[in-house]
C-alpha cells in the first residue's frame, strides 16, 4: 500500500472513531507512520483530506451499486436493487458507512464541488426521473425522492448494525423496508 492510501485508511479509522475534529493530522501521520510534512504533500489541508476520503468511498459505493443496477431491467426492480445494494454495501463496509453518514450531516459537504455530488447523485436522480415519466412512481421532486431512500437506507443500517440478525433476517428486513418503501411513492 502507498503513503497516500496508508493516510487515507488511517484518517478513516480515526475520523470513525474520533470525529473530524479530535482527530488532528498529526495524529493521522504518526498513526500511518508517515511523517507529517508527507501528509502535508499529498493533501495540503485538512479539509484536503477529508474531502479526497469522502470522494473515494463515495466512488468505492457507487461502483458496487451500480454493478448490481446493470442486471435489472423494470422500473421497480431498478429502484429496489438500488436501495438493496446501498444497504448490503453499508454492511459490509461499516467504517466506510459511518464516515460517508458522519460527512454527509457536516460542513464539509459543502466543501465538494456542485459537480462532483452531480455526478454521484445524478444516475439516481435520473432513475427517479424516468420513473415519475412513466407514472411508475408518484409525481415528487426527484431529490426529495432521493434523500427519501437515502434517510431510509441510513436509518434500516441503523437497525440492522444494533442487532444481531442472521444473513436470512437481515434480508427479509431488507425486502420488507423496501416494500414500506415502494408503497409510499408507487402510483
Amino acid at each position: 500500500m502507498d503513503k497516500r492510501e496508508k493516510l487515507l485508511e488511517t484518517a478513516l479509522e480515526l475520523f470513525v472513531s474520533q470525529g473530524f475534529n479530535d482527530t488532528p493530522t498529526s495524529k493521522i501521520a504518526k498513526e500511518a507512520g508517515i511523517a507529517t510534512g508527507t501528509l502535508f504533500y499529498f493533501f495540503p489541508t485538512k479539509d484536503d483530506l477529508i474531502v479526497s476520503l469522502y470522494l473515494k468511498l463515495k466512488g468505492h459505493a457507487a461502483e458496487s451499486i451500480n454493478a448490481a443496477l446493470a442486471e435489472v431491467k423494470s422500473t421497480k426492480a431498478i429502484i429496489q436493487s438500488y436501495y438493496e445494494e446501498s444497504l448490503k454495501w453499508s454492511l459490509r463496509n461499516p467504517s466506510e458507512f459511518l464516515f460517508l453518514a458522519q460527512f454527509s450531516n457536516s460542513p464539509y459537504l459543502k466543501k465538494v464541488g456542485a459537480d462532483k455530488i452531480s455526478a454521484q447523485i445524478t444516475p439516481v436522480l435520473q432513475l427517479f426521473s424516468s420513473a415519475v415519466e412513466e407514472q411508475k412512481i408518484a409525481d415528487i421532486d426527484v431529490n426529495l425522492l432521493y434523500a427519501l431512500i437515502s434517510n431510509q437506507v441510513f436509518g434500516v443500517n441503523q437497525y440492522l448494525s444494533s442487532n444481531k440478525f442472521t444473513k436470512k433476517e437481515q434480508h427479509s428486513i431488507i425486502l420488507d423496508t423496501f416494500a414500506m418503501f415502494w408503497k409510499m411513492i408507487e402510483r
